[in-house]
């Protein structure tokens, strides 16, 4: 169920960004530009990002070990895989922690034209790391019940 919603959400805003864009450069051409496009779109394209690549490792579509991964055996391939994972959480679970942190502190700075909070574009990094620790919480615990 959400990673439908994950899906429907990527596409809405892939959908947004270049109906925007293209309304800009249209009423640009026409000589009167739409001096918040960039901005908009800009934000919309970091919330596209996180989810595009909690899409993408939720289909184990992201670069990995492969390399290491294709010549060893199964067990050791199990073993690389849960501590690359592992090590990635930890990591993610440290950008965390700042990432909360940053939210507020962005809050007071206003985004350009539209004069909305900066920590609206800010959010996107919390949200998007737990989405991954989500995903990759997942994956642990399939690779951990492989016999």
């Amino acid at each position: 169920m959400f990673r439908r919603l994950e899906i429907s959400a990527a596409t809405a805003l892939l959908a947004a960004i270049v109906l925007l864009v293209s309304v800009a450069a249209v009423s640009r051409k026409a000589g009167s530009p739409i001096i918040w496009s960039l901005e908009v779109s800009t934000a919309l394209f970091v919330w596209l990002v996180v989810l595009a690549i909690d899409i993408a490792m939720q289909n184990q579509r992201h670069f990995g070990l492969s390399l290491l991964l294709d010549n060893v055996s199964d067990r050791t391939r199990r073993w690389v895989q849960l501590a690359n994972i592992a090590v990635v959480m930890g990591l993610l679970c440290y950008l965390l922690y700042y990432a909360v942190i940053n939210v507020p502190l962005m809050h007071k700075r206003m985004l350009g034209a539209l004069q909305i909070p900066k920590s609206y574009i800010h959010l996107a990094m919390p949200v998007g790391i737990a989405l991954w620790l989500r995903t990759l919480g997942v994956q642990f615990l399939a690779r951990w019940r492989e016999d």
